[in-house]
């Protein structure tokens, strides 16, 4: 668990919320505008979609230790290879790799790790996991601001190199165990937040109810890139300072860790479904305040909502799709409603910067980004609480 967790915060090298950091040094620098940096995150998550599906299911075959591992290496290169790139085609195949490891690798398959893991204790444990991460998002674009304002943005990326190597490489090498290791895949007792039934992933893709949560993840997954990768950008255009900018991001993360801590024992005294409807209508309020925000209070407000709702259903999700189909294959079923989320995670930042690049303003964007969120809430409305 202390494995996992370690390399869920250190992920957060490889999100939009730290790339956002560098958005604006790196653009000045080398005069690359706003789609051409939002291409590589969105071509990178692209492609660590169709592959969540694949470590999705070799994680009920084989465990979790390799993929982990691996995912994790590949980050802490593409992290070093970063602070040597100077042309728009290194940069889309170094931070195009971190993102498919970050989508494909290691978000695809840490939460479902630790779903088989816990049982009775299982929502707690998915807490503990997403608020660590979220935890990540607060701390690591503190880090790169230091690094940046100091010492250059070359050696922002190496120091989150290192952080990777550090506290997610080793930790997965070393702790992380393979299933038939561990005593908690096979003793597993019966458990209000797990269905009777165990549904195959064949059986999950013929219900209604997994398209609707698969389209809402979707949809969500396209606003909350959308603006998580310019959000700074944003803000500094409605009159913040770069640092004021920063400050709500690491806000936004704190607000998710704190999400995140509250979705799993939320989730032992209400439906899970009742929390995911709550968290994607406070995203369309977070969406709505950020609009009209040009001072830190209002933006602060934005990210604190915007960040409770991402760490309500980051944590409640997993426990949402098990109530409904069952442990046992929840690595291949996690695994593609993860992909369509990831596909949303890619449109988003491309929508947002193509839409700037044409228009000149992010406002007409958000705003279509809050129609798609309602529509969300619609979905998960329309989903039966319970599956025969």
């Amino acid at each position: 668990m202390a494995a996992v967790s370690g390399l869920a915060l250190a992920n957060s090298v490889a999100s939009l919320n730290v790339l956002t950091v560098f958005f604006l040094p790196m653009s000045d620098e080398f005069q690359w505008n706003r789609t051409q940096i939002s291409g590589a995150a969105s071509l990178g998550a692209l492609m660590g979609a169709g592959l969540a599906v694949v470590t999705g299911r070799i994680l009920d075959r084989a465990g979790p230790r390799a993929i982990l591992t691996s995912g994790a290496l590949i980050t802490t290169a593409a992290m070093i290879a970063l602070s040597q790139t100077s042309t728009v085609m290194t940069f889309y195949i170094f931070y195009g790799a971190a993102r498919v490891s970050d989508q494909g690798f290691i978000q695809a398959v840490s939460p479902s790790t630790i779903a088989k893991w816990f049982d009775k204790n299982s929502g707690l444990a998915l807490s503990i996991l997403f608020g660590i991460t979220a935890l990540g998002g607060v701390i690591l674009p503190l880090i790169s601001q230091m690094s940046i304002t100091e010492y250059g943005w070359r050696n922002g990326w190496m120091v989150l190199g290192a952080i990777m190597f550090l506290t997610g490489v080793l930790p997965s090498l070393i702790f992380v165990r393979s299933p038939k290791n561990l005593d908690a895949y096979e003793d597993v007792s019966e458990s209000e937040n797990f269905t009777a039934n165990e549904f195959s992933l064949l059986e999950v893709l013929h219900t209604k109810e997994y398209w609707f949560l698969t389209i809402t993840v979707f949809i969500t997954g396209i606003a909350t890139a959308g603006i998580g990768l310019h959000v700074v950008p944003f803000l500094v255009g409605q009159g913040l300072s770069p640092e004021v900018a920063v400050a709500t991001v690491s806000l936004r993360f704190l607000a998710s860790a704190v999400g995140g801590l509250l979705g799993g024992p939320l989730a032992d005294r209400f439906t899970p479904r009742a929390l995911i409807l709550l968290a994607v209508s406070t995203r369309a309020l977070s969406i709505f305040v950020l609009i009209f925000a040009d001072t830190f209070l209002t933006a602060g407000i934005s990210g604190v909502l915007g960040g409770l709702s991402d760490g309500i259903q980051s944590t409640v999700l997993v426990l949402l799709l098990v109530s409904y189909f069952g442990k046992t294959n929840v690595g291949g079923i996690y695994g593609v409603n993860r992909a369509a989320a990831v596909v949303g995670f890619s449109a988003g930042p491309m929508i947002a910067g193509m839409g700037f690049d044409v228009i000149g303003s992010y406002t007409n964007i958000f705003w279509g980004f809050l129609f798609l969120t309602i529509v969300s809430i619609a979905l998960v409305v329309s989903a039966k609480s319970k599956i025969q």
